[in-house]
């Protein structure tokens, strides 16, 4: 065990201001590292939520186009394709045009045929 001397030696060393101020600016360096990983490890959860998402509409992106392939890759695809790109019939068929009337249609004034009226007076501002 320490005599009274050497504990004595030992509580002023420990005690004194520049080993406090040592233990300070550890305790502070510690610390400061702690919050600087806590707030990468914030914006990796951020990170990896948006990436999560993507990921997701990506994966519903997948599975629509693999339904289209599998769509374009039947014989009812590949036809209904064609018809629609380069209007083409099957032998027999016959195309029919709808054309729609005249009387059907409405008249479309112009935006312009709005005119200014200067012969109100101004006691008919209620007309």
């Amino acid at each position: 065990m320490f005599d009274f001397h050497q504990k004595r030696k030992l509580r002023t060393l420990v005690n004194s201001r520049y080993t406090q101020g040592f233990i300070l600016f550890l305790a502070l360096w510690v610390g400061w590292s702690a919050f600087v990983r806590y707030e990468i490890a914030v914006e990796m959860s951020d990170r990896r939520e948006v990436v999560e998402n993507r990921a997701v509409a990506l994966e519903a992106r997948e599975a629509e186009l693999s339904r289209q392939v599998e769509y374009l890759s039947s014989e009812r695809g590949i036809e209904a394709e064609m018809r629609r790109q380069f209007d083409m019939a099957l032998p027999g068929e016959q195309v029919v045009v709808i054309v729609e009337s005249e009387a059907d249609r409405s008249n479309i004034q112009p935006l312009s045929t709005t005119t200014v009226e200067t012969s109100k007076r101004w006691y008919q501002f209620w007309d």
